[in-house]
């Protein structure tokens, strides 16, 4: 049996960037990037997957940085984070530990400031969450959402024991859309994402109907596009996600007795029946 207090585990990256900029410090013609994947002991598809998500940019003014650091254990985010998983775990075992990773986001990031309110996130097949946050105070509710969307993530991976090469692009998208219609139920519609508002219910249906529904059993990185948008390919921005939650909505509207526990373990093609 695994015990509560080890339910959800931190990997203390904070600690690694108050370690990297001391050593960029007292080393400033040293290689930054060799420093900090020296330090945060990570390979350089971790390394990269990071920065596409927003981690702060290692070549940033080391004093700003320091600064950043400072308001990131000031807000204690960390913490913050932490009870709130403990919280959903509590309320909605995992038959996982849930293990989190908390990172400064760049400060020059307009997408994810503008776009996300300064919160950036992804769940691994294993189960474990990386955050790249923003440290203001005004985040704090956006963080509170992202957590739980992430969550829902993390539960039902583990419960349907979901495997990263069986993904299909109809799996991509109720998976976004189930953890929506979870942060809706746990939180309320003030804590929703931007993505469902991508499109409106009439678009989505219009665009399930002429493209989407065409290419469900996409694998790979090639079911991107459908869910992040094209503008070459016609395809709209966060598309796979707006879909992904009416796609929910729909089957809800025939199965409305459904609990998000229930909702959780429905494999994905039933949605669609």
């Amino acid at each position: 049996m695994v015990r509560r207090d080890s339910l959800v585990r931190n990997k203390d990256r904070l600690a690694d960037m108050e370690k990297f900029i001391s050593v960029v410090k007292s080393n400033p013609n040293e290689n930054r990037k060799e420093i900090f994947l020296d330090i945060f002991k990570f390979d350089e598809e971790e390394f990269e997957m990071m920065m596409f998500f927003g981690m702060f940019n290692l070549n940033n003014d080391i004093v700003s940085l320091e600064e950043q650091l400072t308001n990131m254990r000031l807000l204690d985010f960390e913490n913050f984070i932490k009870e709130e998983l403990e919280l959903l775990h509590k309320e909605y075992q995992s038959n996982r530990t849930v293990e989190f990773e908390l990172f400064i986001l760049d400060e020059n990031d307009d997408f994810v400031i503008s776009k996300l309110n300064g919160v950036s996130a992804f769940t691994d097949w294993n189960g474990r969450m990386c955050f790249a946050i923003l440290p203001e105070e005004n985040v704090r509710s956006t963080i509170k959402s992202v957590v739980t969307h992430e969550y829902h993530h993390h539960w039902r991976i583990s419960a349907l024991g979901l495997k990263e090469d069986g993904e299909t692009l109809l799996d991509r998208m109720v998976l976004e859309g189930l953890a929506e219609h979870f942060v809706m139920v746990r939180l309320g519609d003030e804590y929703l994402g931007p993505y469902k508002d991508a499109l409106s219910e009439t678009q989505a249906k219009t665009i399930w109907e002429s493209t989407y529904r065409k290419h469900i059993n996409d694998k790979g990185t090639t079911t991107d596009i459908y869910m992040f948008g094209s503008d070459d390919m016609d395809v709209p921005f966060w598309g796979g996600y707006s879909i992904g939650f009416y796609l929910i909505k729909w089957f809800l509207n025939k199965n409305k007795d459904l609990s998000i526990k229930d909702l959780t373990l429905v494999p994905s093609n039933k949605f669609i029946e």
